[in-house]
């Protein structure tokens, strides 16, 4: 349980702390830049689950790969979600036909 509690900490310190030093230099993402930068963020946290959460003696062998396959898709489900969530609010605003009166 401990595993599982730091994996998804880690996933939100990554996504709280990089926009809170984005805002503290003062960078401004872009539209394209905004959607990308969660995607970017959670191959970064793969990357360290595959190599983490395998070699770890807190867990039996037996859970290792299910462990990590299970933080892996957290990753992508949570970052994908705030990437998704921020395009859902920032897409441009649909056409409305103009019917004469």
């Amino acid at each position: 349980m401990a595993v599982i509690i730091g994996g998804l900490i880690v996933i939100w310190l990554g996504l709280t702390v990089s926009a809170a030093m984005l805002r503290w230099l003062g960078v401004e993402l872009h539209y394209q830049a905004r959607l990308i930068a969660p995607l970017l963020l959670a191959v970064l946290e793969s990357f360290l689950f595959f190599l983490a959460i395998p070699g770890t003696a807190l867990l039996p062998d037996n859970w290792h790969w299910p462990l990590a396959g299970g933080l892996i898709a957290a990753a992508w489900l949570i970052n994908g979600g705030v990437a998704g969530v921020y395009w859902y609010q920032q897409r441009p605003p649909k056409e409305t036909p103009q019917t004469e009166l």
